[in-house]
C-alpha cells in the first residue's frame, strides 16, 4: 500500500536554477495537500528557498536540509536536475508515498491509485518517449523503484546532452515492458496532460475554454519552458485578471492575498539589472563570483 507521504525536491542549486519559489510553486503545493490530504510533507533541499511564497510555505511542509548526490555508483552526476532524479528515487524506495514535481498542480484525490506498488503516467500519447517522472507513487522498497535505481550503474549524462532523460523517462518505459506487474501505467491525461507542445501550453496559460480534467489527477505545468513567458513574478492580481484555465486553477489559493503579493522590491529589480549587465560584459572568469556577491 502507498502511504499518503508527499515528497518534494527543490533547491538542488544555490541559484534554483533560475526559477526560484514562487506563485506557481505555493499554489501547486497547497493544491496537492487539499487534495491529497497528506499525513506528511517531506521537503528535501540542499539551498532552503526564501521569499514571500515560500514564507507562505514553509509551515506546511517538513523542510529537510540534504547534500544531494553528486556520484552515484562511482559515475559523477553534474547537474541538478539529475541530482533531484536520484534523491526522489532514493526517498520513495526508504519511505514510500508520493513524489511530485513542483510544478505540478493537483486536481483530485489520489486514493484509487494507492493499492498499486507504483504508479507512473506516459509522458506523450502520440510517441515512445517514456514515463515521466514528475510524479511518482511507489510503496516503501518497491520492486521496480529498485531496478530503476539500478539502472544509474549506466549512467553518463553530463547535462542537457543527448542522454538527458535517458534514466528519468527511457529507463522507466523500457523496465515497464521488461516487469509489468510491478506497476501501474497511465495514460498521459492522467499526469501530463495539456502536453508541452505549443498547442498544449496554449491550452493552459491562454486558452478560455475550460478543459475537461475527468482522466486528469494532476497537471505538470512544464515550467523549464512556461516560466519566463507565464510565471515568473506572477502575483494575484495577474492571476485574477486572466481567465485562462492556469488562472482559474490557481484562484482559489490566492483569495486572502493582495493584488501586488509577491512582487519583487525595487532592491531586486535593481539586483537583477545588474546581474543581466554581468552577464553581458563581465568576462566568464569573474561572472560567478560577482553573481555570488549579488545573491539576496
Amino acid at each position: 500500500m502507498i502511504p499518503r507521504i508527499l515528497h518534494y525536491c527543490f533547491g538542488m542549486s544555490r541559484d534554483f536554477g533560475g526559477r526560484p519559489w514562487s506563485l506557481m510553486h505555493y499554489v501547486g503545493l497547497q493544491s496537492a495537500i487539499d487534495r491529497i490530504a497528506p499525513s506528511r510533507v517531506h521537503f528535501y533541499c540542499e539551498h532552503e528557498p526564501r521569499g514571500p511564497w515560500w514564507s507562505l510555505t514553509r509551515d506546511r511542509v517538513n523542510v529537510i536540509p540534504i547534500k544531494a548526490p553528486r556520484s552515484i555508483y562511482g559515475n559523477p552526476v553534474v547537474h541538478y536536475a539529475h541530482r533531484a532524479d536520484i534523491v526522489r528515487l532514493e526517498k520513495l524506495i526508504e519511505y514510500g508515498g508520493i513524489y511530485l514535481d513542483a510544478d505540478v498542480c493537483v486536481h483530485r484525490s489520489f486514493d484509487d491509485l494507492l493499492s498499486h506498488p507504483v504508479v507512473l503516467a506516459q509522458e506523450r500519447a502520440d510517441s515512445d518517449r517514456g514515463l515521466c517522472n514528475a510524479v511518482i507513487l511507489a510503496e516503501p522498497g518497491a520492486r521496480f523503484l529498485l531496478r530503476w535505481h539500478a539502472e544509474y550503474q549506466s549512467f553518463r549524462s553530463r547535462g542537457k546532452d543527448d542522454f538527458w532523460i535517458e534514466h528519468s523517462v527511457q529507463a522507466p518505459s523500457r523496465l515497464a515492458r521488461q516487469f509489468p506487474d510491478e506497476l501501474c501505467v497511465l495514460p498521459q491525461t492522467a499526469f501530463y496532460w495539456p502536453s508541452w507542445d505549443p498547442e498544449g501550453i496554449r491550452l493552459m496559460f491562454e486558452s478560455t475554454e475550460r478543459l475537461a480534467l475527468t482522466g486528469s489527477y494532476a497537471t505538470h505545468l512544464w515550467e523549464s519552458m512556461t516560466w519566463e513567458r507565464y510565471l515568473k513574478d506572477l502575483v494575484p492580481g495577474r492571476v485574477r485578471a486572466i481567465d485562462s484555465n492556469f488562472h482559474r486553477w490557481a484562484r482559489p489559493y490566492l483569495e486572502a492575498l493582495p493584488d501586488d503579493y509577491g512582487a519583487p522590491s525595487s532592491l531586486e529589480r535593481a539586483r537583477r539589472r545588474l546581474r543581466s549587465a554581468i552577464g553581458r560584459q563581465i568576462p566568464p572568469g569573474l561572472k560567478g563570483r560577482l553573481k555570488q556577491m549579488l545573491a539576496p
